[in-house]
């Protein structure tokens, strides 16, 4: 293991969890003395340098965090508390072999700076951005794991289309199916539709699938839910174009010849979408699609501008999608 870390970047729960993986392969049993976390919006890095030069106080193995570091960046904030760089070198120059030093930020830091080359000499740096989609799939299916627990990549993905939330919110909802499914042993998409609040761009998701399947009853269920949860017609109008536009995307490529790995890569989507919408639009040709694209086209004008009532015009819209795809 290396010495010192610096851990940035705008995921900051896997920044989080990659800070307790270092601190669990060093450190048997973590408590309150072999773990300091110092927070360097408060402290300077006087401070910082004496804990790394102290050992435990029941072993001389510790790990030391330092969160918000601020001096890092290319413009560093304004602080009540200055910092003195100097000091971190001298300590990098004649570091504590029984101490690990964790340095983390949310933002990226300024690679020029001659600190931070001197921390990429002797330690490892490491940026976390956001996940794409496959990646949170995978990350999905490797924490159910580690947990005992077994979740397929399509009921991973599954979570993800209906919760549509970010990496810290779906570590919550894995606890809450995780703690459920645990005698089970596996998680499946009755348990996410059980447990899991589902999104509003899963409603729309639906009821653009279930139009194209020509499943009129469960539109209507669909529909109706959203307008019981008053969303505002305008946003929803907004939303229902965007999943006509990925259908019509994914035709002209399907068109094409392209294989339904290669739309993902040009739309930078996960495969199983692509997926569900090449099922979705395979019976329709191009022209409809766009017909339909022009309805909603049509439809936004008149919702942005007529004084009926909104709801009436989005349920006319529905009509008349109906209609159009017939």
């Amino acid at each position: 293991m290396k010495n010192v870390y610096v851990i940035y970047g705008e995921n900051f729960e896997a920044v989080n969890d990659y800070e307790k993986e270092i601190t669990r392969n060093y450190v048997k049993e973590v408590d309150e003395f072999n773990r300091v976390k110092i927070n360097m919006n408060d402290h300077t890095l006087e401070t910082l340098v004496y804990e790394c030069r102290s050992s435990g106080l029941f072993g001389n193995e510790k790990v030391v965090v330092a969160e918000n570091c601020n001096f890092l960046l290319a413009k560093p904030k304004k602080l009540k508390v200055e910092h003195n760089v100097d000091v971190l070198t001298k300590y990098l120059e004649n570091i504590n072999d029984e101490v690990i030093l964790i340095l983390k930020n949310s933002e990226k830091i300024d690679s020029r700076k001659k600190i931070v080359k001197q921390l990429k000499e002797i330690g490892e740096v490491k940026e976390f951005s956001n996940f794409k989609e496959h990646q949170l799939i995978d990350y999905i299916v490797k924490q159910v794991g580690e947990l005992g627990l077994e979740i397929s990549k399509a009921d991973a993905q599954f979570l993800v289309d209906y919760t549509q939330l970010d990496l810290a919110n779906i570590k919550k909802e894995l606890e809450k199916l995780v703690l459920y499914c645990g005698e089970i042993g596996r998680i499946s998409k009755k348990d996410i539709e059980l447990l899991c609040t589902r999104s509003l761009d899963y409603d729309v998701f639906s009821l653009t699938n279930e139009l194209f399947g020509k499943n009129y009853k469960k539109l209507r269920e669909v529909y109706n839910s959203l307008v019981l949860k008053r969303e505002e017609p305008i946003f929803l109008l907004s939303l229902i174009s965007g999943q006509l536009r990925l259908y019509y995307k994914v035709k002209v490529f399907l068109n094409e010849h392209y294989s339904q790995k290669e739309i993902a890569k040009e739309l930078g989507i996960h495969p199983y979408r692509v997926q569900l919408a090449a099922q979705m639009v395979s019976h329709y040709d191009l022209e409809k699609i766009m017909r339909s694209m022009i309805i909603a086209a049509d439809y936004d004008k008149l919702l942005k501008s007529s004084y009926m009532d909104k709801y009436l015009i989005l349920d006319l819209f529905i009509n008349k999608l109906i209609d159009g795809l017939e």
